[in-house]
């Protein structure tokens, strides 16, 4: 059978309220080139693997379906799809978001065929948080491209729906390994910096996904055990790639966003060890900018008035 030249792939759980649009949205894309969609179906509890066999039935050529008798967790998961893709490319989007452009795949490809010198290309997107669509979240944004390993370890800028990469750079960094080495809980902005370590990084300004927001989950809840066990492996992975590729530099931005963060936490989770951590840093803080952080973190007092301007932040953000 003759390779495809992209291979998109999709990987999910219990996304049976979600997975039909996230298919439609790629078998809608309108490309001079084959591909083939790779779906990973974790062994869900709900419809998702029923939907799933519906579209493959539907679309026999293009879909391939993965699934086992039990559940193998998101790694292993993500790892047996980017197995099974034979394609020269690599396009990613996850089964709760959705792509709105049926041109996003022909774009893509069209900029890495012409920039050999480019591994991964993405582009703004659209998040929906509550059936409200905050639209073009990178309209107004600077984007780095280009060589921006060390932007893209001070903070992250790709959104994983609009990820098309060349999979030969997938299968040398093998990030599933590097994951469970390190123990990390997420593999998607390490594996953009293992791509920035290797290659150029670019940039298409049009919108052309949905990143669906889920204020329940533990990156945008207020699950704060489970926020903050996620807040700490993003620090864990900048660090760790900040002396990998001696970008020891950045290093102290670094440690102070940690601290501005970390506040947060030791609030809401009425932790005196985080705080007291808080209290070290911004006492030997030089900067005005920091002051207010020494404040919140030195009187508790203050404590009430912190949550009360983080929750209406996210109740602003929820009603966007």
């Amino acid at each position: 059978m003759e390779k495809p030249l992209v291979s998109v792939k999709t990987i999910t759980y219990n996304h049976q309220e979600y997975i039909a649009q996230c298919i439609e949205g790629v078998m809608k894309q309108k490309t001079n080139f084959s591909f083939e969609y790779i779906i990973a179906e974790d062994c869900s509890t709900d419809h998702t693997l029923k939907i799933v066999k519906e579209y493959a039935n539907k679309y026999p050529e293009i879909i391939k379906v993965i699934s086992s008798d039990n559940n193998v967790g998101a790694c292993e998961n993500d790892h047996r799809s980017e197995l099974a893709c034979r394609g020269k490319y690599v396009a990613l989007c996850e089964g709760d978001d959705y792509w709105t452009d049926p041109f996003k795949l022909q774009k893509q490809i069209d900029f890495l065929q012409a920039n050999p010198d480019y591994g991964l290309v993405h582009s703004s997107f659209s998040c929906l948080t509550d059936k409200k669509i905050l639209e073009d979240v990178c309209g107004s944004k600077m984007v780095p491209t280009g060589n921006i390993l060390a932007s893209l370890i001070k903070g992250n800028c790709i959104a994983t729906g609009t990820v098309c990469v060349r999979n030969d750079l997938l299968k040398k960094i093998r990030i599933g390994e590097i994951i469970k080495k390190q123990n990390w809980g997420m593999g998607d902005y390490p594996l953009w910096i293992e791509i920035a370590a290797l290659s150029k990084i670019g940039y298409i300004s049009d919108v052309t996904s949905v990143y669906r927001v889920h204020f329940g989950s533990i990156t945008h809840g207020l699950n704060w055990e489970g926020e903050y066990k996620f807040f700490m492996d993003r620090y864990r992975i900048k660090r760790y790639y900040a002396k990998k590729y001696k970008q020891e530099n950045i290093l102290p931005f670094i440690d102070e966003m940690y601290h501005r963060e970390l506040l947060k936490y030791a609030i809401f989770l009425r932790d005196k060890k985080l705080r007291n951590n808080c209290i070290s840093y911004f006492e030997k803080a030089k900067t005005l900018k920091d002051l207010p952080f020494l404040c919140f973190s030195k009187f508790s007092f203050l404590d009430s008035i912190f949550e009360f301007i983080y929750r209406s932040k996210k109740r602003f953000i929820a009603s966007v």
